[in-house]
């Protein structure tokens, strides 16, 4: 309890030191409003009417731009990762790993701005940033050959690794759309039921994973296997790795319950001060690299529930990243900010990861949808010192003037022209067109393995708050459903099934301790002559 209460008083003072806070360096725009055309406003508070009673005139034009602007303010939330925040930084390349990309951000000495988004990957806008969650932490960099997207997640593996099985994931982490309520057992269901789930849903009920102290004490991991290409056009796969200067560091249940009532935007509020006050987070940027012909030869090499062990692939120092100015304007930077995996410059590339795959067309058909065909153009978007040279022409909401004739491939009054140069190496395949499982798939080695190496380094208290993590979840599910989950975690080592059996019986018997949070639902429901339902299909 005694952290809990430090805990619980750090957000305390971070919300009475608010008003200190809130209005951050910047002063308040002053001279005279205007209309969105430049046309100077006379009223703002009362609308243009016939008489002190109305009817109001349509002829208040202020009036109807202000009315319309204000019902389309808001773009369709994010459908993952919509419970965010974010700030600009640098990336300051230290070490020389030009012997595997040819990239010039990657030059000792070289600094590239960036914009980094922190979030929530499943929670909602409006909901606690504490709750247990994974995280992403994107990352756009703006180099000098055009940007580079990074989609770092705070576990170093995903629940699926094919891109077709990215939507049901998501269905079953999102709300029961019969309800539109949280029901814990979708999820289990779906883990029960896709097993390679299982790797990453361990990390999400560890504290670290699922309840980040803070965005600072985060570490960060891009999970797919991507391409380095130097200079000789020679590929080596590569993940990439960003770790926290200050430690990764979780919180338990009860503190992150305990927080989200007092601070519920603990964990934005908590980077954003942090930056305002000059104490600018750091993480070191590191990568995995791995030979070309051994990716052919591994079945977990292109495997994004996999990790690649660092006994055999060591992290590779190659510099650091800095977070150092906040936003100005929220929607327009935060909101608005646009990552895609597709989106690479010359000296990085893909793999032939299925569910990376996937995602490169997913990525920015969401910002179609979201902000529209030209959302690139917008100012956090676009590339610093390079001009984009397209043959887009048109669409909603294009802000480019210039002239682009001709504006296709192929013409005798000159236009753009590709560059072989910037030709990729091709990488192998193995094999006619087909629906194929992965290899190994659904053996021990395949589901099992790599869950049970990182339990036995699991220091003894966090396989004690894994297994009341767990167990506090499925004991809102159906019993049968709970089966199962403790059948695999016993599959993965008998320790942790009766772990997590016995703190489940403990709370049934009422010789576990339940929090005051716990005990006061009870009570309110037993006032109200009601009982918690457990979850049916």
């Amino acid at each position: 309890m005694e952290t809990v209460k430090k805990v619980v008083d750090t957000a305390s003072k971070a919300v009475s030191s608010l008003g200190e806070t809130v209005m951050g360096s910047n002063s308040a725009p002053s001279g005279t409003l205007t209309k969105m055309t430049g046309c100077p406003v006379a009223h703002v508070k009362n609308s243009l009417t016939a008489g002190p009673h109305g009817p109001v005139v349509l002829q208040d034009a202020f009036l109807l731009e202000h009315l319309t602007q204000f019902t389309r303010e808001k773009t369709p939330a994010r459908n993952v990762h919509a419970l965010g925040t974010g700030a600009y930084g640098t990336f300051t390349a230290t070490h020389d790993i030009s012997k595997y990309t040819s990239a010039k951000m990657f030059k000792v000495g070289t600094k590239t701005e960036l914009f980094s988004r922190l979030s929530g990957i499943f929670t909602e806008q409006g909901e606690a940033d504490t709750t247990r969650d994974p995280r992403g932490f994107a990352l756009k960099f703006y180099t000098s050959e055009g940007n580079w997207d990074l989609l770092a997640i705070n576990t170093p593996v995903f629940n699926v690794r094919d891109a077709k099985m990215g939507p049901d994931a998501v269905h079953s982490f999102k709300r029961d759309p019969r309800t539109g309520m949280w029901n814990p057992g979708q999820l289990w269901d779906f883990v029960v039921n896709h097993p390679e789930s299982l790797h990453q849903v361990t990390m999400l009920y560890s504290n670290r994973g699922g309840c980040p102290m803070s965005f600072r004490t985060m570490h960060g991991y891009g999970c797919h296997t991507f391409s380095l290409i130097n200079e000789n056009k020679q590929r080596h796969w590569v993940k990439f790795h960003l770790i926290a200067d200050l430690g990764a560091k979780g919180l338990t249940t009860k503190e992150a319950k305990l927080i989200s009532g007092e601070e519920p935007n603990w964990l934005s509020r908590d980077l954003w001060t942090a930056i305002e006050k000059g104490d600018y987070p750091r993480w070191k940027f590191c990568i995995q690299v791995m030979p070309e012909d051994e990716g052919y030869k591994h079945s977990w090499a292109f495997d994004p529930t996999k990790v690649w062990k660092h006994s055999d692939y060591p992290l590779i120092e190659v510099g650091y990243i800095e977070l150092n100015r906040n936003p100005t304007d929220f929607h327009s930077e935060v909101e608005q900010v646009c990552f895609s995996p597709a989106t690479v410059i010359p000296g990085i590339g893909f793999s032939p990861d299925k569910l990376l795959q996937g995602r490169l067309l997913i990525y920015d058909d969401a910002q179609h949808h979201r902000l529209g065909t030209n959302f690139k153009q917008l100012e956090v978007n676009r590339p610093h010192g390079v001009e984009p040279k397209t043959m887009n022409v048109g669409g909603e909401m294009n802000f480019e003037v210039k002239n682009k004739f001709p504006h296709y491939s192929g013409s005798v009054w000159g236009g753009y022209k590709p560059d072989p140069k910037f030709t990729e190496p091709p990488f192998r395949t193995d094999g006619p067109v087909d629906y194929y499982d992965y290899p190994n798939e659904g053996t021990d080695d395949d589901y099992y393995s790599q869950i049970r190496d990182l339990w036995r380094v699991m220091i003894d208290e966090d396989r004690v708050e894994l297994c009341y993590n767990i167990a506090t979840s499925i004991e809102k599910i159906p019993t049968e459903l709970a089966d199962k989950v403790i059948q695999h975690y016993s599959k993965i080592d008998a320790k942790c099934g009766e772990g997590i059996q016995r703190v489940l019986q403990e709370r049934k018997q009422g010789t576990k301790h339940k929090t005051e949070a716990e005990i006061l639902v009870e009570k309110i429901q037993q006032t109200l002559g009601v009982q918690r339902p457990s979850q049916s299909f």
